[in-house]
């Protein structure tokens, strides 16, 4: 049985993001800082879920031009500004806009991730998303579709507590219109940031 990812070259070009033109309210970020040790580690884990040789490893919700949403391993959950991301020449920001995006939506999914600003890191479950991405992770949870992942995630999962991609899931699961679609048919806790970018469901596809 071979659960080798597979990668399909694809050529990165850098636009300048533009509010309203490329990115927007209610988009979901998606980052990656190249030559970091924790990026790595986390591409690492998350390896199983690319389908391409693009590499996320963290997810935010847009929330304004300058601004967004995002669980930190330090701060917890913080609204943050984008302009280091932008300005950091290691940093790779991706932006996915969620199909059939109104204001209305946008300004939903934005009230979401705002109320749960001041909330904490949940490092238990970041450690159970490390164990189910291992090797003899993936090996058990493949046996047994996927049902381990659920079980172990719902045990160590916090509900006062998130991970980044755990809480763009959910502000999007919140959504009517995307509610139980696409990748969010799996438990909030057990979508990584590497799913949630690949998921093509909910957001809608890139122009190439």
């Amino acid at each position: 049985m071979d659960i080798t990812p597979k990668s399909n070259p694809i050529e990165l070009k850098s636009i300048q993001p533009e509010y309203n033109v490329n990115y927007g309210a209610g988009y979901i970020g998606f980052t990656y800082y190249k030559h970091n040790f924790v990026c790595d580690g986390i591409a690492y884990f998350t390896r199983w879920t690319r389908m391409s040789d693009i590499k996320v490893s963290h997810a935010l919700v847009v929330t304004g031009e300058n601004e967004c949403v995002e669980a930190t391993f330090t701060k917890g959950v913080v609204q943050s500004d984008l302009t280091h991301y932008f300005k950091e020449p290691t940093c790779q920001i991706f932006f996915k806009k969620p199909v059939d995006l109104t204001k209305e939506i946008a300004d939903r999914i934005v009230a979401l991730a705002r109320e749960e600003v001041g909330t904490r890191y949940d490092t238990k479950l970041i450690g159970a998303q490390a164990a189910q991405g291992s090797h003899i992770g993936k090996l058990i949870n493949t046996i047994f579709n996927g049902i381990p992942d659920k079980i172990v995630s719902k045990l160590l999962n916090s509900d006062d507590r998130w991970i980044c991609s755990e809480l763009a899931a959910y502000c999007l699961d919140e959504i009517p219109q995307y509610k139980n679609k696409g990748i969010l048919n799996k438990p909030n806790e057990t979508i990584d940031p590497q799913e949630l970018f690949e998921d093509a469901v909910i957001f809608k596809p890139w122009k190439y």
